[in-house]
């Protein structure tokens, strides 16, 4: 049986079995909820090293409700190739973690992979992806104890898609979504500012508490043609500002809207693919049913550095979840 190694454990968190179990008792123990939210089995979290990423991630995981659980598909952005026409699964039956290993669904894998829009990753791609990796620490801990056993792992890798991707995407994924036993996770930081990831984009004014419009070329300036000397608040703010607004649209669930809040205002959101995705999944999701579902209630929020100059640079994370009841 094929194990995908835990490539980023002694450097992007503890390789220590004892260490990281400690580690995570610790997030966990100061998260919030207090308990898992019923139906929460879509759930969103960051992928960086758990010194920046695991008091979110934490929120994430306590919030899961995994009475029912048995597969977890992880939608991912790759990091480092670029591939278009197809997602990408991993080729391995476990993923290691150093508190324990995760098994992969095969079964899934291969019946995804009989459409043309899904193939195998290979070995080499999957290794050097952490935006799976980072996860898997959490979903081990969070469901060691269920009666039903560790669930099985979908990681799904997300990178050139359009909208005619998207749909074969979702129309693959929408009868597993409709089962109660599979929990969806989208792995993304949100952005990520500064020189180095070429995006200095600045909001002079605060969004209003009312403010329910998207923002438009004119709320954003860049900063690499005008003095940061001359800012009326703190950068931070401003990147703030940008991310509350993708997730006030997140929240809305419009897939349409998220592509079109992406297009204006290029936040480098990572995991900007994989939530157009799963915003569409949704939408497709909730056509089949009455009631209402609600989208993305939005735990807590931070980034790795106050952003104060042009010079300076931070990524931003965030923890959330939707209940489908």
């Amino acid at each position: 049986m094929s194990v995908r190694p835990s490539t980023h454990a002694g450097s992007w968190y503890s390789g220590s079995s004892s260490k990281l179990s400690q580690q995570l008792d610790s997030f966990f123990k100061q998260a919030s909820p207090s308990r898992p939210i019923g139906g929460a089995r879509v759930l969103i979290g960051p992928h960086a090293g758990f010194t920046y990423s695991g008091a979110r991630l934490a929120e994430t995981f306590k919030s899961w409700d995994t009475s029912k659980v048995r597969r977890v598909f992880i939608l991912g952005p790759s990091h480092h190739v670029f591939f278009k026409g197809k997602a990408l699964v991993s080729p391995y039956d476990f993923y290691e973690t150093p508190i324990g290993n995760l098994p992969v669904d095969s079964e899934i894998n291969d019946v995804l992979t009989e459409s043309s829009h899904f193939k195998y990753m290979s070995e080499e791609v999957d290794e050097n992806e952490h935006s799976f990796e980072m996860h898997a620490p959490f979903i081990y801990y969070a469901a060691k104890s269920l009666p039903q056993g560790i669930p099985k792992i979908v990681p799904i890798m997300i990178c050139g898609t359009d909208e005619s991707l998207d749909s074969k995407i979702v129309k693959s994924l929408l009868p597993y979504l409709e089962q109660e036993e599979n929990t969806f996770i989208i792995s993304s930081d949100f952005c990520h500012w500064g020189s180095r990831f070429d995006y200095t984009k600045y909001m002079r004014n605060a969004p209003s508490a009312s403010h329910k419009q998207m923002l438009s070329s004119a709320d954003l300036i860049d900063l690499s043609s005008l003095s940061s000397t001359t800012l009326e608040r703190p950068i931070y703010k401003s990147i703030e500002d940008l991310d509350k607004e993708a997730m006030r649209i997140a929240t809305s669930g419009s897939y349409l809207d998220w592509k079109e809040y992406i297009k204006v205002t290029g936040n480098t959101i990572c995991g900007q693919k994989p939530i157009a995705i799963i915003l569409r999944l949704l939408e497709k999701y909730k056509e089949e049913r009455t009631g209402t579902i609600e989208g993305f209630k939005w735990i807590g929020y931070s980034q790795s550095g106050r952003a104060k100059s042009y010079h300076d640079s931070s990524v931003s994370y965030a923890s959330g979840y939707i209940a489908l009841v």
